[in-house]
């Protein structure tokens, strides 16, 4: 199941702040003296596995660029803003099958409100991933459901996440996004959504403008162009 970003963010800055983290330290909650969190998993992740999807809605398939990512939620006493992440380049074949390039992703800003405290910072993806996407309404839908069929291999796709206030640290630096799954996520604090683009949500046709939103309240918007 996806990690709604913001909420995320919310709950790892959080523990960051409880934990007293200082410049140039690494890691969430770090103390002075202790090791931080490696940020990866001793397991890496394996190769994904495409499934069958069949045709999707025709206005979905093609070559977009994102122009936006967006999204606010409150979680507990903690509440976050996310916006940017223009420049990633995302294909739809016409059986559902997608690349995403983040190489030219611009950072993605957060705030994040705890306690009366604005935490700020940053992130962005890097690499590659390739999976299969389904739709609801056939060819000629121009709104529905979207989620992804079989796994998604991101192998090679990579993070680096900046805290840029009440500190500057860098939390994770190029790293595989696979690494967190599981139990590397739970030592980096859950920070990012680990499907971006991929996970589970609905998707808008808006004649050149595709919007994919997540389910429910919690999660990244992405609103791309076509290409």
């Amino acid at each position: 199941m996806r990690t709604p970003v913001k909420a995320a963010l919310a709950a790892a800055l959080l523990a960051l702040a409880v934990g007293g983290c200082t410049e140039g330290s690494t890691g969430i909650g770090a103390s002075p003296g202790a090791s931080a969190p490696s940020g990866s998993a001793s397991a890496s992740a394996s190769p994904g596995t495409p499934g069958t999807a069949g045709p999707v809605a025709s206005c979905v398939a093609g070559d977009w660029r994102s122009t936006a990512a967006s999204g606010a939620v409150s979680a507990g006493t903690a509440s976050a803003k996310i916006s940017g992440g223009g420049g990633i380049a995302f294909k739809v074949g016409p059986n559902g099958e997608t690349t995403v390039d983040f190489t030219g992703m611009q950072p993605t800003a957060f705030t994040v409100a705890v306690g009366g405290t604005d935490v700020t910072g940053s992130f962005t993806y890097g690499g590659t991933v390739a999976g299969t996407v389904r739709t609801s309404g056939g060819a000629a839908a121009t709104a529905g459901t979207w989620e992804p069929v079989g796994t998604v291999d991101w192998s090679q796709t990579r993070l680096t996440v900046d805290l840029t206030e009440p500190a500057q640290v860098r939390l994770l630096d190029n790293a595989r996004i696979g690494d967190y799954i599981g139990t590397g996520a739970d030592q980096t604090g859950n920070v990012v959504d680990v499907d971006p683009l991929l996970g589970r949500g609905t998707y808008e046709c808006q004649g050149d403008t595709l919007v994919l939103a997540p389910d429910g309240d919690s999660g990244i918007t992405w609103t791309l162009q076509r290409a």
